[in-house]
């Protein structure tokens, strides 16, 4: 045969985009049911935390309360969908529909098949960041017309989040133990990732502990983008932002690659 007719493979970027697409297209049939909760659960945590809080606390950092943890809750939903699709949403492709048999009897490899559904997990990020910004605007907690970029920054906390998904997954014998993951993992990150309140409202030690967790700067972005309060961390936040997710995301693919082809 002339190597001129040899078909040649899809690059990389092909096959990727190929793998995004199939994830959006599976994701359209259940597109409300799925995208539902994600939305919602942010935002009846600012109704009731937030306005609960909010008239006995006063103000944070500066600021009203409710403006405070606005930010945070645009980042839940990004973390929520990430953490959650790429855990038990990848469990359940690995082990009982066995989707990534099929896909990695094509063509594609495992990089591809990973970091497409990195890339889409990273899509719905952005998108449920989008929405509970627009629904936000209307209470009155976004006072920077800035915040138009906060669904970018929700893009890069579902990549960084749902590489710890796969990671998760990787590691897990049976779903039950994705509990360890929800409960021992994400919880903790949220929590002590100024959410709530500031990280330096913490003992010395446990502030600087908060700032090397993967959600810190995010939450600090967002803050900045919604408030118009931009602060020297933007100058570690911004670099952190754009590097980590990825990092975790080659180790969260490598480990995925040895659990795959075995």
């Amino acid at each position: 045969m002339s190597p001129n007719k040899i078909r040649q493979l899809p690059t990389f970027a092909r096959m990727v985009s190929a793998i995004w697409y199939r994830h959006y297209r599976v994701y359209q049939n259940n597109f409300w049911t799925n995208s539902f909760p994600t939305v919602l659960e942010p935002l009846i945590f600012i109704l009731a935390v937030g306005w609960g809080l909010a008239s006995a606390v006063g103000t944070m950092d500066g600021m009203d309360y409710l403006t405070f943890i606005a930010p945070a809750q645009a980042m839940m939903a990004a973390v929520y969908t990430s953490a959650f699709e790429e855990s038990y949403g990848t469990y359940f492709r690995m082990m009982v529909d066995h989707n990534y048999d099929a896909m990695i009897s094509t063509p594609v490899g495992v990089n591809e098949v990973f970091w497409g559904e990195l890339l889409y997990t990273g899509t719905k990020g952005w998108f449920f960041s989008l929405v509970v910004i627009v629904v936000l605007s209307f209470f009155g907690v976004i006072h920077s017309a800035w915040a138009v970029l906060v669904p970018f920054v929700g893009f890069f906390t579902a990549v960084a989040f749902g590489s710890l998904g796969l990671f998760a997954a990787r590691l897990v014998k049976n779903i039950n133990q994705f509990n360890f993951f929800i409960t021992g993992v994400i919880s903790p990150l949220i929590l002590f990732s100024g959410t709530l309140f500031p990280v330096d409202k913490l003992p010395p030690v446990v502030s600087i502990v908060a700032k090397m967790l993967p959600l810190y700067y995010f939450i600090d972005v967002s803050r900045m983008l919604t408030t118009g309060r931009f602060t020297s961390d933007l100058y570690i936040a911004v670099p952190y932002l754009l590097v980590v997710p990825f990092i975790l995301g080659a180790f969260a693919v490598n480990s995925m690659n040895k659990k795959l082809i075995q």
